[in-house]
């Protein structure tokens, strides 16, 4: 017998018994259909999350240096006895850095120091607990941040320390009630600004400075509220790098003038940190892989119960239909004919299971971007993966209930 001709005969008689035993089927693949779920749900959010960051932190670049008291990186061999009595970067080193700076590595420089508990009202709201960013230099430059109305602030503002303010979304919808503030003035901390502009709505975005909820100012008017390197303000340096510049030419730059600026001696250590969008994207991979092995894990506990369910079917369809192998190998059917089709109904039910929970979780997906900010990203490779284990899983399930059909002795079988 031809091998296509094998093959739709098996397909043939598989569906006719699936379909003779449809809650049986149906319990089947539930427990494939569950496991399978569960691997791609897990997988898919993780790239989805990975895939958020990443493209968080690619709209800034990759030649980007945050100097900072604190360094992002964390774990065993975070020290932060040492990192504890770091100085915090002041405006005067900003200004030094961007004096002292090689222009033709460095292309933007920025201060801005963040604090919060901050009122801001109007004549038709209030807010408390607001977070506040004072901002100098090139910050909007560097921080690629999308104006809804309004502008961002001129040189006049940065220079003289002017009453202006630029909203997050959400502050301007509750503080304004949904109309246009541009324009209008509100009273920050007791003192009076004009908001300038709006930025627009960034939504649960994952990696680099949320804005929705903030308030940026002029770091001269910031100053009436906080001090930057007070104890409540969290300030820092950014520098960006020219396009030709690679990110070690530019970190050589930057620690060159802050020691110097420190006058730190040859032999002390910096007590300062760099800190790269790089590092961002390199931890990535290895945060996420971690969670990948846990997916895997909680999926393979779930397939496993789901492979001894689809076992289990077999085992029984076998016993049930014993007088028609018996029938088929008295008819001259081989050995592989009988066991191709047992194996096949095995891995069917595996298979249709996978593409159910597939078509499970991308449906989820759909609608978690729809309602929600968050935007899920599908993976063909892991729609793949998880094909490919469910056809592992039926085949491995399959094959002793197949092996078993194919070597029952044609007498007895139709005897019974």
């Amino acid at each position: 017998m031809k091998l296509s001709s094998l093959f739709r005969e098996s397909i043939a008689l598989t569906i006719r018994f699936l379909r003779a035993n449809k809650l049986r089927s149906f319990l089947s693949v539930l427990g494939i259909t569950i496991g399978i779920s569960c691997i791609v749900a897990i997988f898919t959010a993780t790239y989805s999350l990975e895939k958020n960051i990443r493209n968080n932190v690619d709209k800034l670049g990759d030649k980007i240096i945050y100097i900072k008291k604190w360094p992002w990186a964390y774990g065993n061999g975070y020290k932060w006895w040492e990192y504890m009595n770091r100085p915090k970067p002041s405006i005067k080193e900003y200004q030094r850095l961007t004096k002292d700076s090689n222009k033709k590595i460095i292309k933007n420089t920025a201060y801005y120091f963040e604090f919060g508990k901050n009122k801001i009202k109007s004549i038709h709201e209030e807010l408390s607990d607001v977070k506040i960013i004072g901002v100098s230099g090139d910050f909007f430059d560097i921080n690629q941040w999308e104006i809804f109305s309004g502008r961002i602030f001129n040189d006049f503002d940065l220079n003289t320390g002017k009453n202006s303010a630029i909203v997050g979304y959400n502050v301007a919808l509750n503080l304004f009630e949904g109309r246009n503030p541009v324009g209008k003035n509100a009273i920050i901390n007791g003192s009076k600004a004009t908001i300038v502009g709006v930025f627009e709505y960034q939504g649960s975005s994952i990696g680099g400075l949320q804005y929705d909820d903030l308030v940026v100012l002029p770091t001269k008017f910031a100053q009436r509220f906080a001090k930057p390197t007070g104890s409540s303000s969290s300030p820092s340096i950014v520098i960006n790098g020219q396009e030709n510049v690679d990110i070690k030419s530019l970190s050589y730059e930057v620690t060159r003038i802050m020691r110097s600026i420190r006058k730190l001696k040859p032999k002390e250590k910096d007590n300062f940190a760099l800190n790269k969008l790089t590092m961002v994207s390199d931890s990535l991979s290895q945060t996420f892989g971690m969670i990948d092995i846990a997916a895997g894990i909680i999926g393979f506990f779930s397939l496993l119960v789901g492979g001894f369910g689809i076992a289990n079917i077999m085992f029984v369809s076998v016993k049930e239909r014993t007088s028609i192998i018996g029938l088929q190998k008295a008819l001259g059917a081989k050995r592989f004919f009988i066991l191709s089709q047992f194996l096949f109904e095995s891995v069917f039910l595996c298979v249709i299971g996978a593409l159910i929970g597939i078509l499970f979780v991308v449906g989820l997906g759909l609608l978690a971007s729809y309602f929600t900010s968050f935007q899920i990203f599908f993976s063909a490779s892991i729609f793949t993966f998880g094909v490919s284990i469910a056809i592992g899983i039926g085949i491995i399930a399959g094959i002793s209930p197949a092996v078993l059909a194919s070597k029952m002795d044609p007498v007895i079988a139709l005897r019974k």
